[in-house]
């Protein structure tokens, strides 16, 4: 057959995020308090930035205004309402507002996702494979384990498979060792990897991290040595090796931020009726300051240029973040509210009541893509009747049950449940417990029980 070489037009639709639509998504996994310390830097370090005289006083300088006058909804914003008439860019007062606003505002400690970023930082690389990589980050939880997995987080981008895999690579090799796997099971083999191991010891060690951690737990060494046709003396070695790793690399950093916690949102049981309020912190409102963008028309000289390209940058970067934010609470809002109302009855009646729910179920009703409600779900915490919760813990997978007509359950349903049986029972094995689950209307395998246990680092029947 004979080859052609031509030219051809094709017509297609392609989605591609601008810088400031990137900037905003780097917003929203971003808890309240690295929020405000985020604010916190731009404001210092952008002259077009001010916090204007009248919130200072409501949030920062005088008395704190009351939460409902400081909500977000749908429709409108915090952010919206900033008003540059009648003020003057010669306020003498507007440093002293922005520096005490500095001063008088705490930044959290470092997390696990600034401790990645800084890495990736210093990594020289395409831009490309940089994109990939701080998506990674961005879709890791506070153990250093995906939310999302690798199909499901690149599933509508043009991103080969080779890209992918050498971002991975990269981050893969970044402090903490273990991080940006599945679980803990592939956190320990990676740390193994990268400590040096050889080829046919990591296949060993792998084996017995996948299969055999119950029975040396237990202590039968023996049997999980002939299981593998090593020495026991090998095992050893490997046992050794095995329990100077970390099954969690992320904790380190995610204990501090947990230590000073502030909830995003909370959700409250008011004579029946459920109020969604979201928090703003003393986060303050901000406005471009009044003047600044004229000054550019009245220079002259041979820096003028210079100098103009410079206050119009200040004045767009300021613009930016102040949609950013407007966009972050906007969006934190309308999800919030959807999982108020699909989770009613959790926050009416108590967690025994807590449906399941996937990302991509309030991703819909909000119309946003799932990646994004992945980005939104991390590291925000929610303020109950029934206590403080993790914004991911109400996005669980279900576990049937043996009425056909009602949904499943939550498997933090069930884990609790189990977490119950024993208190109540003491040592049962698996098998028990999930006969014990099966009368309460709950299909759980035995396995699936020892997995759920583990999880809850509860000890088998045998240790206990």
């Amino acid at each position: 057959m004979d080859s052609m070489i031509g030219l051809s037009q094709s017509l297609k639709t392609e989605q591609t995020l601008s810088p400031q639509m990137l900037q905003s998504l780097a917003l929203l996994p971003m808890p309240i308090l690295e929020l405000k310390a985020h604010i916190q830097a731009e404001i210092e370090s952008n002259p077009a930035l001010e916090i204007p005289d009248s919130e200072y006083d409501m949030s920062i300088g005088g008395q704190e205004a009351s939460l409902d006058d400081r909500m977000d909804d749908a429709d409108s914003s915090y952010y919206e309402d900033s008003s540059y008439e009648g003020m003057s860019y010669a306020d003498p007062e507007a440093s002293d507002r922005k520096q005490m606003m500095i001063e008088n505002s705490s930044a959290p400690g470092e997390t696990l996702k600034e401790h990645l970023m800084v890495q990736l930082g210093e990594v020289p690389m395409p831009e490309r494979i940089r994109t990939i990589a701080e998506t990674l980050i961005s879709n890791l939880d506070q153990n250093g384990f995906f939310m999302l997995s690798l199909d499901a987080l690149f599933e509508n981008s043009d991103f080969t498979e080779s890209e992918i895999a050498q971002a991975l690579d990269i981050v893969q090799g970044f402090d903490p060792a273990g991080i940006c796997v599945q679980d803990f099971r592939q956190s320990l083999i990676l740390q193994a990897k990268l400590s040096g191991m050889a080829e046919e010891d990591l296949a060993i060690f792998s084996e017995i991290v996948n299969e055999h951690l119950e029975k040396l737990k237990s202590g039968k060494f023996k049997e999980v040595a002939s299981a593998l046709h090593i020495s026991e003396e090998d095992l050893q070695t490997f046992y050794s090796i095995l329990k100077s790793l970390t099954p969690y690399p992320g904790a380190n950093y995610s204990a501090e931020g947990i230590s000073a916690v502030e909830p995003d949102f909370s959700i409250h049981n008011n004579n029946g009726t459920l109020v969604l309020e979201i928090n703003r912190g003393d986060i303050p409102n901000l406005e471009i300051t009044p003047g600044f963008e004229s000054m550019a028309d009245d220079l002259t000289g041979s820096e003028a240029k210079e100098a103009a390209s410079y206050i119009r940058d200040s004045v767009r970067q300021a613009k930016n973040l102040i949609n950013q934010v407007k966009l972050r609470f906007q969006t934190l809002f309308k999800a919030a509210s959807a999982i108020m109302e699909y989770q009613s009855e959790f926050f009416l009646k108590g967690p025994r009541f807590l449906k399941t729910m996937t990302l991509k179920d309030i991703a819909e009703r909000i119309n946003v893509h799932e990646t994004t409600m992945s980005r939104l779900a991390q590291s925000k915490w929610v303020d109950t009747d029934w206590g403080l919760y993790q914004l991911k813990y109400f996005f669980t997978q279900g576990v049937s049950t043996t009425s056909g007509g009602q949904e499943s359950v939550s498997r933090n349903v069930v884990k609790d449940m189990i977490a119950e049986i024993i208190s109540e029972n003491g040592a049962l094995s698996d098998q028990k417990i999930s006969d014990m689950l099966l009368s309460r209307g709950i299909k759980c395998a035995r396995r699936t029980v020892g997995k759920y246990r583990s999880e809850l680092n509860i000890d088998s029947s045998y240790t206990r």
